[in-house]
């Protein structure tokens, strides 16, 4: 299996979901679709993600999940606000939970803002699964499960392993200010670090003006 895939196998646990807990938000007809049938074209997964098909990350997260919807023979939609945007991002969910899917898969960068919106989706009995952003706060949201990495654990061992290297000071340059999973990947970055003398320094960027964001690092480099 490529590594596209792999990242698009979200789409084959939220069907997974929807047999496994016998509930979805188009009823039986999507039950039966994803719990054994072969013909599972009444299945319906909306994914809603704060990151657009344009970033070149997030075009492999939404073309593995194509590639699994194609797999499963099930429907994807793939939502994302034009920018982060986490007042768009919550309209977004708001909107797939009125449509009634049969799952929902969501990247929760700020769990705190999405919160309303996501408890909303649980409510209504819609299964639902976290993606990349939100390994820290699926289990209060009511999510069935999450599919990423642990950030602060990443962030440190990066810090641990640059440490052993020999860096002292490192920068650690975040392209989604407010993104928790991103600020918690820094913040072990830094723990990691520290435990041999090292120091970290954040540095927000933005992906909107690439030349911007390269002048940036550039000066803190120099």
């Amino acid at each position: 299996m490529t590594h596209r895939l792999k990242i698009g196998c979200l789409a084959a646990a939220a069907a997974t979901a929807i047999g496994a807990c016998g509930r979805g938000g188009q009823g039986g007809t999507a039950d039966k679709a994803a719990g054994g049938s072969r013909d599972r074209s009444a299945v319906r997964i909306i994914m809603v993600s704060h990151g657009q098909t344009s970033d070149p990350f997030w075009s492999v997260v939404a073309n593995g999940a194509d590639d699994a919807a194609r797999e499963l023979g099930v429907r994807l939609e793939y939502q994302a606000p034009s920018s982060f945007d986490m007042v768009r991002e919550s309209q977004l969910i708001d909107a797939a939970v009125a449509s009634r899917p049969s799952a929902l898969v969501i990247s929760v960068p700020d769990p705190d803002a999405l919160a309303r919106s996501i408890e909303a989706a649980v409510a209504a009995g819609i299964p639902a699964l976290s993606v990349n952003a939100g390994d820290a706060a699926w289990k209060r949201l009511g999510f069935l499960g999450h599919i990423g990495q642990t950030e602060y654990e990443s962030g440190r061992a990066a810090g641990e392993r640059l440490a052993a290297g020999g860096a002292r000071r490192v920068l650690c340059v975040n392209h989604e200010v407010g993104n928790l999973s991103l600020d918690t990947r820094c913040r072990g970055l830094a723990d990691g670090l520290a435990e041999a003398g090292g120091t970290m320094q954040v540095l927000g960027v933005s992906l909107a003006d690439p030349e911007d964001a390269s002048q940036r690092i550039r000066g803190a480099l120099a």
